[in-house]
């Protein structure tokens, strides 16, 4: 018995320390940032995931090198680019016309599509005056067709279909009278609804807009902003746990080497039963966060206007 039990004491002796250090808060590391005040045009907005990584979208000018392969296709793109679990690129996407193009949100379809919503500049119609020239006869009586002059209003409201591997389905758009920058897309049952902002003449509203499958939009619609207090706790179900996102301002359940100094924005994943697996902490503003199985945590943290995308494979 005496044997039985020093060998009992060895093996928890052992056990313990593992599971201390398994539940210390460790300081995430973004997974890659833009910074937004700089004026460069390069920009990330938000981001979706699927069984192979993580989806983001954003604006890119002349940069990005990390995240984007493709030849530019105007002033600005929109662009999609797929990142593995270890940060390395999949594959990537630019999105847009020879304007200037820009992409704001995005999510993903039951098929495992992601749809993409953005702005670009409809082209302005200008039909060519007649002709003053006596001598310049329209013999055959041709049709002329309406010059287009492009503009840089981003006016149009755009919708992208991009397949789980990277191909461009499908191009749709809904031309508007405002500058219209979309802030968020989601699914419904019945297909895609789109949330942004319109401005015109320094005046700014909010809309809506719904579309289907098939890329055809209903008619826009005002939005009316409904403030919502945010939850203390955000719980979010990862597979059989759970993660919990708060602002820790002193001590953490189940870890006790954990003190903060000020008040801090934590991720933790609990199991069912209250024990805590891993722990990360941040430097700003948790914006998102998305679990995937076999890839872990996505989240967009805003750091004073600059937006980091962090990818947490320890909450897998």
């Amino acid at each position: 018995m005496k044997l039985r039990f020093a060998v009992a004491l060895i093996v928890l002796t052992l056990i313990t320390p593992t599971a201390n250090a398994a539940t210390k808060v460790i300081a995430s590391k973004p997974a890659l940032s833009v910074d937004l005040t700089t004026g460069s045009g390069d920009q990330i907005f938000d981001f979706s995931t699927n069984s192979a990584g993580v989806a983001v979208v954003g604006t890119v000018e002349n940069g990005l090198a990390n995240l984007l392969s493709t030849p530019t296709i105007g002033g600005s793109d929109g662009f999609i680019s797929l990142l593995d679990r270890t940060k390395m690129r999949i594959w990537d996407l630019r999105l847009g016309s020879a304007n200037d193009d820009i992409a704001t949100a995005i999510v993903r379809d039951t098929s495992g599509n992601f749809w993409v919503a953005g702005s670009s500049s409809k082209p302005e119609e200008i039909n060519p005056s007649p002709t003053t020239d006596p001598l310049a006869l329209n013999l055959d009586n041709v049709l002329l067709d309406p010059v287009t002059v492009p503009t840089n209003t981003l006016n149009r409201l755009m919708v992208w279909k991009i397949s789980a591997t990277g191909e461009l389905v499908g191009t749709y758009f809904y031309d508007t009278e405002s500058l219209v920058v979309p802030n968020q897309i989601s699914l419904r049952a019945s297909g895609f609804r789109v949330i942004g902002d319109l401005t015109k003449e320094s005046t700014t509203t909010r809309f809506q807009i719904d579309l289907d499958a098939n890329g055809i939009f209903t008619g826009l619609a005002a939005n009316k902003v409904v403030a919502k207090k945010a939850p203390t706790i955000t719980v979010i179900k990862a597979g059989s746990n759970n993660l919990k996102s708060f602002i820790s301002k002193t001590t953490i359940i189940d870890i006790p080497s954990w003190r903060a100094k000020k008040a801090t924005p934590v991720i933790v994943k609990y199991t069912k039963s209250g024990k805590a697996l891993a722990a990360n902490s941040f430097t700003g503003k948790v914006v998102k966060i998305l679990w995937q199985s076999g890839v872990g945590a996505a989240v967009l943290v805003d750091v004073k206007g600059e937006l980091e995308l962090h990818i947490l494979t320890n909450m897998a």
